[in-house]
């Protein structure tokens, strides 16, 4: 409070001498310096001022060097670039996990999955027992809990029971499908021929997923565009229809994962022979996966131009961050090693992106390590939560990212790559240096000196690797046997169909036979 209020309170005070009696006067004065006091120690957000926005984009098997302030050549990326010049990035921004279901589990709930169990993708998304357990709270739901409204659009993979679908997981409006992707085209789409409308064999894992339904709220959605322009356009409709509340909003964008496909106007923009060169990449793979980094950058562009259009730029934070790192098939994850689905920094490390234009300064670049939990944990700070109380995995890097503190947000970071806790399969990160297990044998690099993992210590410095092997099996102790197994005994098919309303009309939908 200023000095000039101050003044005011006491000169009002004073004023009331000449009508009030002394004892009164006093018991007047001494309320109005107990609201004083009141004021001025509330930190609260100024008169007009409202809980900033959040908005977080996560793309699905995006590689490291796949976009532009990550040094790619081949595949233009203006939009997302611009997230990374007008804010700030993370030079070592780390996911939870190395594969799509387990990192989403985690960011999604805020909390390391293997401390609930969550190991491995869902395999078999009409199976109730796979996907998120029963009673769990959600970041989205923690915001909820401070006034947010909660949207999402895109991949969701956490099951599909009625306890795991978005709506019941804390999200009030979801645009999206519930399986780990979606064709990039309706199923009638021409160039499918038929072959997923009437499809009489068991489905393979990658087909049972691809082939669900788009959904808004549980109700099926007629499409006929392009899937990463449908979720933009969805992913706009809530930020204007919730443009006058605070609002929290996960984009989950299905691009670049495969199965390869984009507009044919947009892989012309990708001559094979002009693609870069990256080793196990075929060019012509690399051509349609640059076409789909486009689809998705263009359409960052027009989420954001949304937000510009409405003003509320400077009250949004923006995040973005891929949900692990590229397929090897697929993407360019240099200088890192390894990619999707192993624990060396190709598997975990990804692009990380922060854009607050009132408060974050622009072209920042973040060095010390943060993950992806991190992003819940600042969300409900900044909504006025509480982190520790929540019991959120992440740390409140406000200060941080803001250039308020240059202090590293965390000392140690663990992750459980494996199947169960009995798999001693795992990364531990303390301050350089990051061992990697591998059902029991020890990797030891110093990663700021060799990012790209190539010189194991573990034979030069076996006390150090041994004492980092220590600690993480003593954190593993904490971690749950999975929440789900592969079931034996079953027939290929029997969670190749179900009985859910938003099923009917799709390949998928058969209604149970209730026979003994």
């Amino acid at each position: 409070m200023s000095d000039a209020t101050t003044r005011e309170f006491t000169h009002v005070a004073n004023s009331q001498s000449g009508v009030l009696g002394s004892e009164a006067n006093q018991r007047l004065l001494t309320v109005m310096l107990f609201a004083l006091a009141c004021l001025l120690a509330t930190p609260a957000l100024g008169i007009g001022e409202r809980k900033p926005n959040i908005v977080v984009i996560m793309a699905d098997d995006l590689g490291y060097a796949d976009v532009g302030f990550q040094g790619c050549k081949d595949i233009p990326t203006p939009n997302i670039d611009e997230l990374a010049t007008s804010g700030a990035r993370f030079s070592q921004g780390y996911v939870t996990g190395c594969m799509c279901g387990p990192s989403r589990a985690g960011f999604i709930t805020g909390r390391v999955q293997s401390t609930f169990g969550y190991y491995v993708n869902p395999r078999q998304p009409l199976n109730p027992k796979e996907g998120l357990p029963a009673g769990i709270k959600t970041v989205a739901h923690y915001m909820q809990d401070h006034g947010y409204v909660t949207g999402g659009v895109g991949k969701w993979h956490m099951g599909t029971a009625d306890h795991q679908v978005p709506r019941a997981m804390g999200y009030s409006d979801w645009f999206g499908f519930y399986g780990g992707g979606l064709m990039y085209f309706p199923l009638d789409h021409s160039s499918y021929n038929g072959r997923y409308l009437t499809k009489k064999n068991p489905w393979g894992v990658r087909d049972m997923h691809h082939t669900l339904p788009l959904l808004h709220n549980g109700s099926q959605v007629q499409w006929d565009q392009y899937l990463t322009r449908e979720l933009t356009d969805g992913a706009i409709r809530f930020i204007e229809k919730n443009h006058t509340k605070p609002f929290f909003l996960f984009v989950s964008y299905n691009a670049p994962h495969e199965y390869l496909e984009a507009p044919e106007e947009t892989i012309a923009k990708y001559p094979v022979e002009l693609m870069t060169k990256v080793p196990g990449v075929p060019a012509k793979s690399r051509s349609v996966y640059g076409a789909m980094v486009d689809e998705m950058d263009q359409g960052i562009g027009r989420l954001t131009k949304a937000l510009d259009n409405l003003d509320l730029t400077d009250d949004t934070v923006v995040w973005f961050l891929s949900d692990h790192g590229g397929l090897k098939r697929t993407s360019d994850n240099r200088p890192l090693r390894g990619a999707k689905g192993n624990a060396y920094e190709g598997g975990l490390r990804v692009p990380f992106v922060v854009r607050w234009p009132s408060q974050v300064r622009p072209g920042t670049v973040l060095d010390h390590p943060v993950t992806s939990l991190d992003i819940g944990a600042t969300a409900l700070a900044l909504a006025g939560g509480s982190v520790k109380q929540s019991g959120l995995h992440g740390i409140d890097i406000t200060d941080y990212m803001k250039g308020n503190s240059s202090v590293p947000p965390h000392k140690s970071l663990y992750w459980h790559t494996g199947r169960s806790p009995q798999d001693i399969t795992g990364v531990f990160r303390e301050g350089d240096f990051k061992m990697i297990v591998t059902r029991g044998d020890v990797e030891l690099f110093h990663i700021k000196d060799d990012p790209a993992e190539s010189h194991n210590l573990a034979g030069a410095q076996p006390q150090r690797a041994e004492t980092m092997l220590a600690l993480w099996k003593t954190w593993n102790e904490s971690n749950r046997r999975p929440l789900w197994k592969k079931e034996t005994g079953r027939s290929e098919d029997d969670y190749q169909y179900g009985d859910h309303e938003w099923l009917k009309g799709t390949p998928h939908y058969r209604v149970k036979n209730t026979q003994n």
